[in-house]
């Protein structure tokens, strides 16, 4: 089913690319189905890509996580001190609540918001867009990362944790000045924004440990031999 969803993934997202090339594009990165066991952590990157698109206002973007097997650590995570410049070089798309890092959303505990808001929603449409570093455009098709989210690893689960991207769950939006709908896409890097890690499912993490255990102890009969 996985090697299934896998496929259809890419075919997903190769036709997202071929039609969506200019649309404002989130991604989430970090989650590409790598082993994990617990006691370790897991970070994702949620980043923007705005092709150039001016007078985002705001925007709150939600990672869902199964929270049987991970817990967000705030206290390891960050967000970018700011999105975008608007064209005086001011920051102009900053992270909310500023400073700090990015929330559980109220109530929930397998929610995190991403949220950033424009300075001035006033003059919002001043915003260009452009991507910088420092005071320089290094262009619109680069991501801006936007956060660092960590999870702590604290059960083994049932073999698979996903984590994703959604503009559908509680507080989540995404509005642009004039009032528009946004031409908005998840990247490539999942399912729709889809990502996820793999745990050793408790009998493979069982007959695991009695392997090691076995090897241990043939060694130790070799070696006294």
């Amino acid at each position: 089913m996985r090697v299934i969803r896998i496929l259809l993934a890419v075919t997903v997202a190769t036709l997202l690319g071929a039609s969506s090339a200019s649309a404002i594009s989130l991604t989430l990165e970090g989650a590409n189905g790598q082993l994990v066991t617990p006691g370790t952590q897991v970070t994702v990157t949620v980043s923007l890509d705005t092709e150039g698109t001016a007078g985002i206002v705001l925007f709150s973007v939600g990672v869902i996580f199964d929270d049987a097997i991970l817990s967000y650590n705030a206290s390891l995570s960050s967000a970018s001190s700011y999105a975008l410049y608007n064209n005086n070089f001011i920051p102009y798309l900053k992270p909310w609540p500023n400073p700090g890092p990015p929330q559980l959303f109220g109530g929930t505990t397998d929610q995190v918001n991403v949220d950033f808001l424009a300075t001035n929603l006033v003059t919002g449409s001043a915003a260009s867009g452009d991507t910088y570093a420092g005071l320089a455009v290094i262009g619109t098709g680069t991501l801006a990362p936007l956060a660092n989210l960590v999870f702590d690893v604290i059960a083994l689960g049932d073999g698979v944790a996903d984590i994703r991207l959604t503009l559908g769950a509680g507080g989540n939006a995404f509005a642009m000045a004039n009032g528009s709908p946004p031409s908005l896409t998840f990247g490539a890097a999942g399912d729709g924004g889809d990502g996820w890690v793999i745990t050793p499912e408790p009998t493979t993490a069982l007959l695991l440990g009695l392997g090691l255990v076995g090897m241990a102890t043939m060694r130790r009969i070799g070696h006294s031999s």
